[in-house]
C-alpha cells in the first residue's frame, strides 16, 4: 500500500511539473545570467534591460530554418504542444516550429512572428526585422519583459521563455537576436 501511494505521489508531480512548465504563473527566471530566480516579479527585485551592445549582431549570418528554427526553437520552445510547438493548441497563440518538422516548418512559423503583434503586450510585435529591441519574442526570451509589464494585459507580461526552467544562455538567446538585427529572413 504504501509503495502504490508513493507511486501515484509520484505520478501526481510528474504530471504538476508538466502543467506548470508552461502556465502564465508570476513566478520567473533570472536576467542573463540563466540562474533561478526573480526579475521585477513580487520579490521586488529590479527589472533589468538585457543589454546586448556588446554583441555583434552582424556576424555570423544566421539562417532561421537551421539555426533559429531547428537549433534553438525546436530544441527549448516547442517541446510540446502545449507550450509552442503545435500551430492549433500552442500557449498564447504562438507556434515556434514542431519538433518532428526539425525546421522544415520554418516560413510557416516567420509567418506567425514577424509583425504580428503579440497578445500579451499588443504595442509590440513578437519579432520587427532588423530590431530585436522592439521584439516582444527577445524580452521574453532575456527575461525583461517585466519593463513592459504597466502596457501588457492584466499589467503583467507573464513569464519568461522558455517557461519552468532558466533562461537560455545569452549565446543561445543571441542566435535569435542576430537574426532579427540581419532583417528576419525566411533563410
Amino acid at each position: 500500500m504504501v509503495q502504490l501511494r508513493q507511486t501515484l505521489f509520484a505520478a501526481a508531480v510528474l504530471t504538476l511539473a508538466g502543467v506548470a512548465a508552461c502556465s502564465s504563473s508570476s513566478s520567473s527566471s533570472s536576467g542573463s545570467s540563466g540562474s533561478s530566480g526573480s526579475s521585477g516579479g513580487s520579490s521586488g527585485t529590479a527589472c533589468v534591460a538585457y543589454d546586448s551592445s556588446k554583441v555583434d549582431l552582424t556576424t555570423p549570418k544566421v539562417s532561421f530554418k537551421t539555426d533559429v528554427v531547428a537549433g534553438v526553437f525546436n530544441k527549448s520552445c516547442g517541446l510540446s504542444t502545449s507550450c509552442h510547438g503545435s500551430p492549433t493548441a500552442s500557449q498564447g497563440g504562438l507556434f515556434l516550429g514542431a519538433k518532428a518538422a526539425a525546421g522544415a516548418d520554418s516560413t510557416t512559423v516567420r509567418t506567425a512572428i514577424v509583425g504580428v503583434m503579440s497578445k500579451d503586450l499588443a504595442t509590440m510585435p513578437f519579432v520587427t526585422a532588423s530590431d530585436p529591441s522592439k521584439s516582444f519574442l527577445m524580452h521574453k526570451m532575456d527575461n525583461d519583459q517585466c519593463l513592459f509589464n504597466a502596457q501588457c494585459t492584466g499589467a503583467d507580461c507573464q513569464l519568461s521563455m522558455p517557461q519552468g526552467s532558466d533562461i537560455l544562455p545569452a549565446t543561445t538567446r543571441d542566435v535569435v537576436r542576430r537574426w532579427i538585427a540581419q532583417g528576419a529572413q525566411d533563410n
